[in-house]
């Protein structure tokens, strides 16, 4: 059973990917999570509160999903890059396919969601600290993944580990920037463009 302080950072979540944050009311919250203001109140000062939990649960405890799933993965370097840039859109979750990949999510509209991040980002610097606790956590979870990866044998061992997960860190961004804004671009042509370039940096002489 989801408790109620689930409930009410769910509603808000819901309710901004409708809205944006800072157009959701507290009014809004009870009614979307069919709980008393008084109980809203009871978990959370005020909206500032909710924002910050709501932030480090979908940035923080997705990160941590992500890294269960892929550390239970038995697959080669690619095929796990792979896997993340799928996981990354959550793009499965939406779709009724068949996939090796396939991940039991909420559904939402992800398009909404990278925005919705932005907007946070962008007019709420004090939780900024999260997006870079993120990066931060991104950036050693690739750096192992890449070490492991050449001790392995399955890269090439003269590459430079920061710059390569810097560079996969890039193409992330990218791409999940040009499938948010750029509609002309498909899902599937930009993860396929970049797995390529990322095979192409890696592959051995």
């Amino acid at each position: 059973m989801i408790n109620n302080k689930r409930k009410i950072v769910d509603a808000v979540f819901v309710l901004s990917l409708k809205n944006g944050f800072d157009r959701v009311s507290i009014k809004q919250i009870q009614e979307e999570s069919g709980l008393a203001i008084g109980s809203i109140y009871y978990h959370f000062k005020n909206k500032d509160e909710i924002l910050e939990y709501m932030v480090e649960k979908y940035l923080l405890d997705s990160f941590n999903e992500l890294k269960r799933e892929v550390e239970k993965l038995d697959l080669s370097f690619m095929k796990k890059i792979d896997f993340i840039f799928n996981y990354k859109i959550n793009y499965f979750a939406t779709k009724e396919i068949e996939s090796e990949y396939i991940i039991t999510r909420p559904k939402f509209n992800h398009k909404d969601y990278f925005v919705l991040l932005t907007s946070i980002y962008h007019h709420h610097p004090e939780v900024r600290h999260f997006f870079y606790e993120l990066h931060d956590l991104l950036f050693d979870f690739y750096y192992k993944l890449i070490k492991e990866a050449i001790d392995k044998g399955e890269i090439r061992d003269d590459i430079d580990i920061k710059t390569l997960v810097i560079f996969i860190q890039t193409i992330l961004k990218g791409y999940i920037d040009l499938w948010v804004y750029q509609p002309n671009f498909s899902f599937e042509e930009l993860v396929e463009s970049n797995i390529k370039m990322i095979e192409e940096s890696i592959k051995k002489q």
